[in-house]
């Protein structure tokens, strides 16, 4: 009979309106997505899995020979409704870094989010690419 305890307890205070002692948690959460990166012949390929980001939380930058992605998001109840409990963080940050080095053509990089993952598009320069070299005849 103990054991029903806490469960009564929440049962209570949900009739009286008072769960936001049992469930709020507010904190900031800092999380790091993986990322597959990938070689083809032009070009190299990130790509991140960013569930629940948009575009517009998104931020992209190249500083040097360093890209950088970024984003903040925050989920709020809609209009209208009170968080009773949340199991989803009200914050979420990230950043994360790839060195590029000189490999790439930083004027030409591309990114697109498709239904939450993210695809980075990395040219290989034109002085990377491997390439024919003619040999004359000498007479």
């Amino acid at each position: 009979m103990n054991s029903l305890l806490p469960v009564t307890r929440m049962l209570n205070a949900a009739l009286t309106g008072d769960l936001d002692p049992f469930f709020e948690n507010d904190a900031d959460t800092q999380w790091t997505p993986r990322a597959d990166i990938l070689e083809g012949e032009k070009d190299y390929l990130i790509v991140m899995d960013l569930p629940g980001v948009n575009k517009d939380e998104l931020e992209l930058n190249i500083d040097k020979q360093t890209l950088w992605v970024t984003t903040k998001t925050e989920h709020e109840a809609p209009e209208g409704y009170k968080t009773l409990r949340r199991e989803r963080p009200s914050r979420a940050t990230f950043s994360r870094s790839f060195r590029l080095g000189t490999a790439i053509d930083q004027d030409k990089v591309q990114a697109k989010l498709d239904k939450g993952v993210l695809h980075i598009t990395l040219p290989k320069s034109e002085q990377s690419l491997p390439r024919r070299i003619d040999v004359k005849q000498v007479d």
